[in-house]
């Protein structure tokens, strides 16, 4: 159980951010500088980068606990952008862009919550196994 959630988390967690990310509201937004752009493919490169390392190390090499930790570095990365906002006025959702918020919270941060479960889900599977 433990390497089906991490391997849902760890490509969650890197295409579904490349899909959203790639449109006019991110990479194409004109209100973006060309520098902000370049960080934005770095933080999707690098993302879809770690998700394939720890899918390979996950199912080629059957280790369990490294794809769970660089997992949880994708998870961890977002939650802390957003505890963080307030530091450098950043907002979950880009201004006047519509986005559902199931149970009231936009659905990025749902559905990187969702993963973050899930991810500590695996680690607990991960664990239970072991001893």
């Amino acid at each position: 159980m433990s390497k089906w959630l991490t391997t849902i988390c760890l490509i969650l967690g890197s295409l579904l951010p490349i899909a959203v990310d790639t449109g006019n509201t991110h990479l194409f937004n004109p209100d973006w500088d060309e520098h902000s752009r370049v960080h934005e493919v770095w933080r999707l490169t690098t993302n879809l980068f770690i998700a394939i390392i720890g899918l390979y190390i996950l199912w080629k090499k059957d280790n369990l606990l490294l794809p769970a930790i660089l997992s949880s570095c994708i998870i961890l990365g977002f939650h802390i952008s957003v505890l963080t906002m307030p530091l450098y006025d950043g907002l979950s959702v880009g201004n006047g862009i519509e986005e559902p918020n199931p149970l009231g919270i936009p659905l990025n941060i749902f559905v990187f919550s969702v993963l973050a479960v899930l991810q500590i889900l695996s680690f607990i599977f991960l664990f239970k196994n072991k001893s």
